[in-house]
């Protein structure tokens, strides 16, 4: 006859082992992910790093108008610098860049694409000041057959246009991979007499007193904090109004040498669409918003005297 009496209960040693070392994994998991987000912080980047000031986004992040494509008939296109934007801008002795891109493309590679392209920490200070610069313009393939079957392969591609209005050459990123530095030596080629000194040079100063803006505006939210957090503390208290007063200090100076540098500087109306960044969803907004808390900076509407708009003559190309 089968014994079905129940055997003695096994050790259980064995299950404690386990329980210690998935314990043991866990917390050794837990301190890695801390002292990942530690140092990805110190970088600027991950979960912890830091946002920058609207003040100095705002100054910039690239900022485009979606306008019209050039007029079409059947299957041809008029050139691209028949639209109105190309036209005002070369009225003015100003200079042009516009982005074809395909909307009906998805849309988590499109933002990936611009996200790397029209970056917003520090590495694309360069591009996004260049930029500014430049009369911007988004041009959506997709709404015209013609267009469409014309720079489909090419999307997203840039075309530059010199103070004249002549088109350069144009610059393709098929297949969605980002090259700043492209878009950059265009740019320094089609602005070569539009700006004296050189867009590249404007850039570079530019750049640098953003740096120390930057700095000075951190400095002074901070001081600010501590301000609040000394209560009755005079120590402290004394200790932050002085580091409120530096940060303050170096803020107006920065304010004064932006202004200076752009004294004479004709800046072009800033396009309505902010592109790139982490949030493309919260970052369209106008793009007008220049100086942001400082109250001053000569990053708003620019002067053309022309429209802003985007319909061009029909024509053969």
């Amino acid at each position: 006859m089968l014994d079905v009496t129940a055997a003695p209960s096994a050790p259980r040693a064995p299950v404690k082992i386990r329980t210690m070392r998935t314990s043991t994994l866990l917390a050794t998991l837990c301190v890695a992910i801390f002292v990942a987000d530690n140092l990805e912080a110190q970088r600027g980047g991950g979960r912890g790093r830091a946002r920058r000031p609207d003040e100095i986004t705002s100054r910039t992040a690239a900022y485009f108008s979606e306008i019209d494509a050039p007029a079409t008939q059947g299957d041809k296109v008029a050139p691209l610098n028949s639209v109105d934007l190309v036209r005002a801008a070369a009225a003015a002795d100003q200079v042009t860049v516009l982005y074809l891109h395909d909307g009906e493309a998805e849309k988590q590679i499109v933002q990936k694409f611009e996200s790397a392209m029209f970056r917003t920490d520090k590495s694309g200070d360069e591009l996004g000041l260049k930029l500014r610069m430049f009369h911007c313009g988004q041009i959506d393939i997709s709404k015209s057959p013609a267009m469409k079957a014309r720079y489909e392969k090419k999307v997203p591609m840039f075309v530059a246009f010199d103070k004249t209005g002549k088109e350069l050459k144009e610059v393709s990123m098929s297949g969605y991979k980002a090259k700043a530095s492209t878009l950059e030596a265009l740019l320094d080629q089609a602005s070569a007499g539009a700006y004296k000194p050189s867009v590249k040079s404007i850039a570079k100063k530019y750049g640098k007193i953003i740096d120390e803006l930057e700095e000075a505006l951190k400095d002074k939210a901070k001081a600010q904090q501590d301000l609040t957090k000394a209560g009755e503390e005079k120590s402290k208290t004394k200790k932050a109004e002085k580091a409120l007063a530096a940060a303050t200090k170096l803020e107006e100076k920065m304010l004064k040498a932006e202004e200076k540098l752009l004294e004479g500087v004709r800046l072009p109306a800033r396009g309505t669409k902010k592109l790139g960044g982490r949030n493309n969803r919260r970052n369209n907004r106008a793009g007008n918003t220049g100086s942001g808390n400082t109250g001053k900076g000569n990053t708003g509407a620019g002067n053309t005297g022309k429209g802003n708009t985007g319909k061009g003559n029909a024509g053969g190309k």
